[in-house]
C-alpha cells in the first residue's frame, strides 16, 4: 500500500501517530554513543525479536539507513524471553557529532494494524557498515580452522607414534618367532622310538649279537 501511494513505512507510521512522532521514546536524555558493531538491536517487551509480519525501516535523521518488507523473517530474532532480539544491519556514516536513529515498524495483527516508533540520540562519529551479523559469525569462525589446525597437528603426532608402536609390536612377534624353533626341535629326538630311526639302531644291536647267537649254535652242536 505504501508503495502504492508512494509513501514510506515511516510516512504511514507518523501518519497513524499524528503528534507521537517518537511513540513513547524520549529524545531529552544524554545520547548514547553510536554501536561499534554498526547494527540495530530491536528487542520486544517480551524479551525477544521481531514478533509480527510487517516492514520496517530504520533512520539517521531524515536519511532511510535500512529497510525490510518483512522484517520478522529480514531480521529473525528470537521468541518471547528467549533474550535474542533482531537485529539490523545500518550505516552510520552519516551521523557525525550529534544525530537521531528512529526506528518505524507496521505490525499486521488481522485486521488492525500497529505501528511502533522509537527514537535514539546519539553522539559520535560513524562508519559504514562493514559486515552483516552472518558475516560476524563468519568472523568468528575464523578461529575453528586454527583449532583445526592444532587438532589435524595433535593427529599427525599420534600417526608419528603409531607406526613406531606398530614396528615393536612387529618385533615382538619376530623374536617370538624366533625362538619358537627352539622348543619344536626337541619332538624329532622322541620320535625314532616309532620313526626311521628305529630299524637303524636295531641293526647295530643285530650285528653285535649275530656273533653271540652263532657261538651257542656251535656249542649246542658239540
Amino acid at each position: 500500500m505504501a508503495k502504492e501511494k508512494g509513501m514510506s513505512v515511516r510516512d504511514v507510521v507518523l501518519e497513524m501517530v499524528k503528534d507521537k512522532k517518537c511513540g513513547y521514546t524520549r529524545t531529552d536524555v544524554d545520547p548514547q554513543p553510536i554501536p561499534s558493531d554498526g547494527n540495530v538491536k530491536w528487542r520486544s517487551n517480551r524479551d525477544g525479536g521481531f514478533g509480527h509480519t510487517g516492514p520496517c525501516e530504520v533512520y539517521i535523521d531524515d536519511k532511510m539507513v535500512a529497510h525490510g518488507d518483512n522484517c520478522e523473517e529480514d531480521f529473525p530474532g528470537g521468541g518471547d524471553e528467549s533474550n535474542k532480539p533482531s537485529i539490523i544491519p545500518v550505516d552510520y556514516s552519516s551521523c557525525s557529532g550529534k544525530c537521531t536513529l528512529s526506528l518505524y515498524w507496521l505490525a499486521f495483527q488481522n485486521e488492525q494494524w500497529q505501528a511502533y516508533v522509537n527514537c535514539i540520540p546519539l553522539q559520535g562519529s560513524g562508519s559504514a557498515t562493514q559486515a552483516k551479523p552472518s558475516a560476524g559469525g563468519s568472523a568468528g569462525g575464523e578461529q575453528p580452522p586454527s583449532t583445526e589446525g592444532e587438532a589435524k597437528g595433535g593427529s599427525s603426532n599420534e600417526e608419528d607414534k603409531a607406526p613406531e608402536a606398530e614396528t615393536q609390536s612387529k618385533d615382538g612377534s619376530s623374536s617370538k618367532g624366533e625362538n619358537s624353533p627352539e622348543p619344536a626341535s626337541p619332538p624329532p629326538a622322541t620320535a625314532p622310538s616309532t620313526g626311521n630311526g628305529s630299524p637303524s639302531s636295531e641293526t647295530q644291536e643285530t650285528k653285535c649279537k649275530a656273533p653271540a647267537r652263532r657261538l651257542r649254535l656251535k656249542v649246542l652242536a658239540d
